[in-house]
């Protein structure tokens, strides 16, 4: 695997995906100090906003590897790691009146909008 193969861009969006997929372990909400929930106990919308994140970076990560059978990896990994974002936002703002946001949601926040923002850069350097 040549990560040279990979713009700036492209390799920025790898590691937001990476820190995406550690940030679902850490904690997303809790309630005082006895209860929590990571990113894989915080409801679907959690769960999908994960996997379209890491999806994103996998994508990349085939490209380099030169194992990418789509005909715009550019494209996929936007609209991956949009929805992704997506999915986020509405995970903050749908949750359960008692419980208070964590950690590993404002991290996973900001992964996937840098790995949304770093997608459509390399989508208008490819267009």
């Amino acid at each position: 695997m040549d990560f040279s193969k990979l713009s700036a861009n492209q390799q920025l969006t790898v590691g937001a995906a990476a820190v995406m997929f550690i940030a679902s372990f850490f904690t997303w909400y809790g309630v005082g100090g006895h209860l929590s929930a990571n990113g894989w106990d915080s409801g679907w919308t959690a769960v999908l906003s994960i996997v379209l994140v890491v999806a994103a970076g996998v994508v990349l990560i085939l490209e380099a590897m030169d194992k990418a059978t789509v005909d715009s990896p550019a494209d996929l990994t936007f609209y991956l790691a949009a929805a992704g974002l997506a999915f986020v936002i509405l995970r903050m703002l749908w949750r359960l009146a008692s419980l208070d946001r964590k950690f590993g949601l404002f991290l996973a926040l900001i992964a996937a909008g840098v790995a949304t923002f770093a997608a459509y850069q390399n989508r208008l350097d490819n267009s």
